[in-house]
């Protein structure tokens, strides 16, 4: 089962699928199990569905639907490797770029997904990137893998990501760390003051107090940066806490990437044993600056 972020993902895919508006090539990325080929192949079944032609939801009874169940869709091909840990240039070649050429059988797309695409090597990766730039406008690819970051900046530029993330959310009976993740969300929000000055305390304070749920706190803002882009893009209309709707939606895409990259690098110098108090400053004030919309 696709777990309740996914779901929402699965909803974002709907929308475009019924608006005409899909990509032509996707990053789906995340850990197994949550949800990245299950995604792939409802994205299949609703292009290749015979018997539903509102696109969103595919009866799973046709025949178009057994086939790609069966796994023998002409139409849908799932990328396979001999190769124990790696995706050869052959692989890609015979299994994507030559194909393509080869218009649909059945239906008017084909769909190419591509798993465990980390073990792309990059000889791979560009053997793919010249169908990603000027694809067929039948063709669909979907790269599955455990994160874009291991994919070339020429593949990750082309494509649409989308993230499959299956973290929960924080929860504690200790109220003292309970209120720190409180005002951090206040922080988000963009409720009540926050001024330089108080942020610097609060930074203080979580980096010598509260130093062991940092983890925690950095993907507490990741999931706070998630919720943000699913308000944006309308899967979202109702979360509580006065303002969410407001302050979120108008946040720009460009400051909540540099949020998650901000939660990226503070992760990485908190491993690498610099500053804690340092780290949650910078970490901070990114925050600040990406909700009151001076980061665009």
């Amino acid at each position: 089962m696709i777990s309740s972020i996914d779901d929402q993902l699965k909803i974002y895919i709907d929308k475009a699928l019924r608006s005409r508006t899909l990509s032509q090539s996707y990053i789906f990325e995340g850990a197994s199990g949550t949800g990245r080929m299950e995604l792939a192949m409802h994205l299949a079944k609703s292009l290749l569905c015979t018997d539903n032609p509102e696109l969103d939801k595919p009866c799973g009874v046709c025949h178009g639907c057994r086939l790609i169940d069966s796994g023998n869709h002409p139409d849908c091909i799932v990328v396979t490797h001999e190769a124990a840990k790696t995706i050869s240039v052959r692989d890609i070649r015979e299994q994507v770029v030559e194909d393509t050429g080869i218009r649909p059988y059945y239906g008017g797309r084909k769909i190419y997904i591509i798993p465990d695409a980390e073990l792309l090597k990059k000889e791979g990766q560009n053997a793919l990137l010249k169908t990603i730039e000027e694809p067929p406008e039948y063709v669909l690819i979907i790269l599955i893998v455990k994160s874009r970051e291991l994919l070339l900046q020429t593949i990750r530029s082309r494509c649409v990501t989308m993230s499959f993330r299956a973290e929960p959310e924080f929860h504690t009976d200790d109220e003292a760390v309970a209120e720190q993740f409180i005002r951090l969300e206040n922080i988000f929000y963009g409720k009540g003051s926050a001024d330089v000055a108080s942020l610097m305390s609060f930074a203080k304070e979580l980096s010598s107090d509260y130093s062991d749920y940092l983890p925690e706190i950095f993907t507490c803002i990741e999931r706070l940066c998630r919720d943000s882009l699913f308000v944006k893009t309308g899967i979202l209309t109702e979360k509580p806490g006065a303002g969410y709707i407001d302050k979120t939606s108008a946040m720009s895409y460009e400051g909540l990437e540099r949020v998650l990259n901000a939660v990226k690098q503070a992760r990485h110098d908190i491993q690498s044993n610099v500053n804690a108090e340092a780290v949650m400053d910078s970490l901070l004030l990114t925050v600040k600056q990406a909700v009151s919309g001076s980061v665009s």
